[in-house]
């Protein structure tokens, strides 16, 4: 991943820090007693993967819940009886949590209701989260513990689903309305979150991830206890991983009166991005299009904010010098996104900000060109393709829209730099599945979506090294092998740029390190 030395054959890491990149002869002269020679047989070596975009510490809490995605429960009376076995192993009135449910994949293909879940746990208070992460599902007893009833309003920005007599049905539509229910679940702890987050890093080493934007963190209320937990982890040499954490607006508040801000911290722990959200989820029919859902005729979804609201919210972060990512699906939140980030520009420059627009699955030609012009770095969820590309295109958008999701393509084209991320845990946390999605851009069923939205493999991977490094500052310490960066690297089974493209998703990893630190091996 440097320009200037595409290709190696050797290269030395001395404590944490690459050293003599591609100086076989320098190395020769380090005598014997001094080094280490490992002789990797002809396999590649890449920098280490750095995930853009996806949620560590959300990922780590769904350890100890119900695992509801549509690969392990594939219809409701299983869900139910999951539900039911669960039930029975917890003392009764104690919370019953699941993630992953998608109402779309699931054979059903309808959402969970209140006497679903009232069959299934009776005595307890339920909660699962869809797969987009932006519905859930709550039964009678969660919403009497919550006090949610006909008369409660819709929040600002969230939406309760009612029956005809207008009881709430149990479904709650974005983070304002599930935090109805969600607030009143007990919160995970500083020390559960640090077994949890031990938990969950190897995860991501055995995908050869050596660093990670951590991307809501507080999105379910608790962002003391992640931060607590990821400092302590840092302090006994346990963290293991590269975090950028990426802040909830409402928490960032008291950072930024603490005179802190974006980049501050160490090579392994970062305060990020100032994290705000436009919209929802197409999945979930909440993200904001200009035009109507091809399923739900005069629907077109919602942007969370007032435009007027946002611009505020925007100019008050980029005024204090921050870096803003804000999570933008549908074209309509896009085009408030950018307009608020050009009106701050305007009223208070700033060179090099690095604004990011989260997924930003609807992007036109005209948003690419202005996030250029505006130098904002799009991080595309190009798994979309792949996981709904199919429910995208019949169900959801029809085909003209659905072929230029995840516009890659066309940033490549227009020389706008990109990042690509997983959204775990969305999808599963894959890089090589990820850039296997960008190049191929094949669907569950097996049908190419917006061929003209492919690009080639050496692209795909810049988004997930040296592009993801550029987007959080970094791109002098880390995502390329060159002399004094950082010894993050992967071992993989195959060359990426000689195989098929169709087999990218078959490499494996063989090795992981963080800072000349081996963190994986296959057993």
């Amino acid at each position: 991943m440097n320009p200037e030395q595409p290709k190696v054959t050797t290269f030395g890491t001395f404590k944490n820090r690459f050293l003599g990149v591609g100086s076989d002869q320098f190395l020769k002269t380090i005598p014997g007693t001094m080094v280490e020679h490992i002789d990797l047989q002809g396999k590649t070596v890449i920098p280490g993967f750095i995930e853009s975009h996806n949620h560590l510490s959300m990922y780590a809490a769904t350890l100890l819940q119900l695992d509801c995605r549509a690969e392990t429960v594939r219809d409701i009376e299983t869900l139910k009886r999951e539900v039911k076995n669960t039930a029975i192993q917890t003392d009764s009135g104690q919370w019953i949590l699941g993630f992953g449910y998608d109402d779309t994949l699931i054979s059903d293909c309808r959402h969970l209701n209140c006497s679903d879940l009232d069959v299934a746990a009776p005595h307890h208070p339920v909660l699962i989260m869809h797969v987009s992460a932006h519905l859930a599902y709550a039964n009678s007893k969660a919403m009497v513990i919550s006090g949610v009833g006909s008369e409660t309003p819709d929040p600002e920005g969230g939406h309760i689903d009612r029956d005809q007599a207008g009881r709430p049905s149990g479904l709650l539509l974005e983070p304002a309305a599930i935090d109805l229910v969600k607030k009143h679940v007990p919160k995970l702890n500083t020390g559960q979150y640090r077994s949890l987050l031990k938990r969950a890093i190897p995860y991501y080493h055995r995908h050869g991830i050596t660093s990670s934007h951590d991307g809501a963190i507080g999105y379910t209320k608790d962002a003391p206890e992640i931060i607590e937990a990821y400092r302590h982890l840092e302090a006994a040499g346990e963290l293991g991983l590269r975090v950028y954490m990426t802040i909830m607006h409402s928490y960032y508040d008291q950072l930024t009166s603490l005179g802190l801000g974006s980049a501050f911290g160490s090579d392994l722990l970062k305060l990020g991005s100032v994290k705000l959200f436009q919209d929802g989820s197409i999945q979930a029919l909440t993200a904001a299009l200009s035009d109507d859902y091809l399923n739900r005729p005069g629907h077109r979804g919602e942007c969370i904010h007032p435009q007027e609201n946002l611009n505020h919210l925007i100019e008050k972060y980029h005024r204090l010098g921050l870096q803003i990512a804000v999570h933008a699906n549908g074209d309509r939140a896009i085009d408030s996104v950018l307009q608020a980030i050009d009106r701050a520009q305007h009223l208070a420059p700033r060179g090099d900000c690095r604004h990011m627009l989260i997924h930003t699955q609807m992007a036109t030609l005209d948003h690419v060109r202005r996030m250029k012009a505006l130098q904002v770095i799009p991080s595309y969820f190009v798994n979309h393709v792949f996981y709904w590309g199919d429910r995208h295109r019949d169900l959801f958008l029809g085909q003209e829209r659905a072929n230029t999701i995840d516009p890659l393509g066309t940033s490549l084209r227009e020389g706008l730099p990109f990042t690509l991320h997983s959204d775990l845990p969305v999808t599963p946390v894959d890089p090589l599945a990820s850039i296997h999605n960008a190049v191929n851009r094949v669907t569950r069923q097996g049908k190419i979506l917006g061929a003209d939205e492919r690009i080639p493999v050496l692209e795909a991977f810049k988004a997930y090294t040296v592009n993801a490094a550029f987007c959080s500052f970094e791109e002098n310490s880390k995502g390329s092998i060159v002399d004094g960066q950082l010894a993050d690297f992967a071992i993989i089974s195959d060359n990426p740029l000689s195989i098929s493209p169709d087999k990218i998703k078959e490499i494996e990893i063989l090795g992981t390190y963080v800072g000349g630190t081996k963190v994986y091996e296959p057993r």
